[in-house]
């Protein structure tokens, strides 16, 4: 009964009455701020940016009150670097000023790429790996090496470059491939060189480094190279290991022994030929007066005017040249 009373007196009406008009007017209030704050009603043109430098698009946009987001995140060579190719919303949309325009324009250049590490890759595993990073290879070049079909380095323009480095896409690339080791190659000779030289002789020309035996091991200073297995020009397969001999001795000393190697790891290597070898080189890394040359043939061995046995021997024993070995003399 009292809520009765009090809905129908007065004040309960007067309360509703400025309850409502007070809703209303926040409400028109309200949606007054909202229009004046988002420029209800005001509206600008997407305004036309084709065939505009993106300097000037940004120009344009600037003096219609809009705001831009711009995209270069990819290039195509059929367009002109910077062209404005896509434009959303629009152009000739209706939109509120501080409305935000998306800009899609072309690249300046192709972005750059990381070349992979593909040191030591099998080629065609190599080759998939630059194409799919962008590289090209424009030339392929083989080198002697163990690990046959295997990448050994990358060249650009002719230099070598390291993984990691970054390119222009679709640089033109050259690849170094192994072709593997070569058989039946001609030995070089080491003699008269020091240990650390004729290593890298040694492995610059693919053999692989055997026994180094010096005749004094508390005199490595001075020691040179005297012989090698196998001998110089001998034909050998690259991989294979080379043995060297090392003394500080005067050739005169190393004789016996040249002559004992030759009898043990080359027997049908000329016994002077070892000896010319060995003073040859030798020669180039002493003077040459500490070298006592070998004696003419024509001389005899002894001071008395006669021939010695071994001189009487030649002359009576018919001789011929050997055609394999043109200036050599086969003993019949």
């Amino acid at each position: 009964m009292k809520i009765l009373k009090f809905i129908g007196s007065w004040q309960f009406w007067v309360s509703a009455v400025l309850a409502i008009v007070l809703f209303f007017g926040l409400l028109q209030g309200t949606f007054f701020w909202l229009g004046a704050y988002t420029n209800h009603g005001v509206q600008v043109e997407v305004p036309n940016l084709n065939n505009l430098t993106l300097d000037q698009a940004v120009i344009k946009l600037d003096e219609n009150g809009l705001e831009y987001e711009i995209d270069t995140s990819k290039y195509d060579p059929k367009y002109k670097s910077y062209q404005i190719l896509d434009i959303y919303p629009l152009i000739g949309s209706n939109v509120k000023k501080g409305r935000r325009i998306f800009i899609r324009a072309n690249a300046k250049t192709w972005k750059p790429v990381t070349v992979p590490n593909i040191i030591g890759k099998y080629k065609y595993l190599a080759f998939s790996q630059l194409d799919l990073v962008g590289l090209k290879v424009t030339d392929t070049i083989y080198e002697p090496s163990l690990a046959t079909n295997t990448v050994l380095k990358l060249l650009h323009k002719g230099k070598d470059i390291q993984p990691g480095v970054t390119l222009p896409r679709f640089s033109s690339l050259t690849i170094v491939l192994a072709k593997g080791l070569a058989k039946n190659v001609s030995v070089p000779s080491f003699i008269g060189l020091d240990e650390e030289t004729a290593k890298e002789m040694i492995s610059g020309n693919l053999f692989s480094i055997g026994s180094v035996i010096y005749d004094d091991p508390d005199d490595k200073e001075n020691a040179r190279i005297y012989y090698q297995v196998p001998a110089p020009s001998n034909v050998y397969d690259q991989g294979q290991p080379i043995d060297l001999y090392l003394s500080s001795k005067p050739l005169e000393q190393l004789k016996d022994k040249i002559r004992d190697l030759d009898a043990t790891f080359n027997k049908i290597h000329y016994e002077e030929d070892s000896l010319n070898n060995a003073n040859a080189g030798i020669s180039t890394f002493r003077e040459p007066a500490s070298i006592a040359p070998p004696p003419a043939r024509n001389t005899p061995a002894n001071n008395t005017g006669t021939l010695s046995k071994r001189e009487i021997q030649k002359r009576t024993t018919s001789t011929k040249e050997d055609p394999k070995r043109p200036g050599r003399i086969i003993i019949e």
